[in-house]
């Protein structure tokens, strides 16, 4: 069902198949983080180009999760796809609560993980935002999402992918090594933990909410992708560094 990631490589031309790899993995985490933001018109336009949409098809094809890939990139440029249907759709999903006060889709890990636990909640946030600062990533001054929410963990992944596929091309660095792990961690301990829980509730909610069906269509595959390419990036990765984190536990 899954294929290993390539090993350390020794000749030229495996540090070029390494690179494409991460590279390809960096651009689908990419594309699944800004599907998952709020859909902003130069955000929609990035998301829509036929072009990317191409490139993207390819590296999901190289990494095994070539129909789905395609049912994304199908829904992105669909004719009747705009910043304004998407915005509606992200709205009636994630942004406006339902006559019950409650939202049809928590876009949260913790949310998922450790329930109403509010200080699990707490310190299950704190790991991710650990995760964060270790790698010097910050959030734009405009963005105002905690640090659990998807998008925020996908473009996180997008990051280590990226960085590793420069760090591998230097054999003699230990810096793929921490940037393997701390993706471990961040698959394990975090996203698949939480992603397949989003992608049913996510389902049903199309089903039962006023998303218009282009939208729809769009999220339902972007949670498809992002659940497969999760399941299988895991599946090659070593076991990452026991926390106790994983359960709720340790220290903000």
């Amino acid at each position: 069902m899954t294929e290993p990631s390539p090993t350390t490589p020794t000749e030229p031309n495996e540090f070029e198949e390494l690179k494409r790899y991460h590279g390809s993995r960096a651009a689908l985490y990419a594309v699944l983080a800004g599907v998952f933001c709020y859909p902003e018109e130069e955000t929609v336009a990035e998301l829509t180009d036929p072009e990317a949409n191409e490139s993207m098809c390819e590296a999901a094809d190289r990494l095994g999760c070539g129909d789905a890939g395609d049912d994304l990139a199908a829904a992105l440029t669909a004719a009747d796809l705009d910043a304004e249907t998407f915005a509606d759709g992200y709205d009636a999903l994630f942004g406006l609560p339902g006559d019950d006060g409650e939202y049809p889709v928590v876009p949260y890990e913790a949310d998922y993980t450790v329930r109403d636990d509010l200080s699990a909640k707490q310190r299950r946030i704190a790991t991710v935002s650990g995760l964060l600062d270790a790698f010097d990533l910050e959030r734009a001054d405009d963005y105002h999402e905690r640090r659990d929410h998807v998008a925020i963990e996908l473009e996180l992944m997008q990051v280590l992918a990226a960085r590793r596929a420069v760090a591998e091309a230097d054999p003699d660095g230990d810096d793929a090594r921490t940037l393997e792990l701390a993706e471990a961690t961040v698959l394990s301990e975090h996203l698949a933990d939480f992603l397949p829980g989003l992608a049913h509730d996510l389902g049903a909610a199309v089903e039962g909410e006023a998303v218009p069906e282009p939208a729809a269509e769009v999220y339902v595959a972007a949670a498809d992708l992002a659940t497969e390419l999760i399941e299988r990036d895991r599946a090659s990765h070593p076991d990452p560094p026991e926390t106790e984190a994983a359960n709720g536990g340790g220290t903000a």
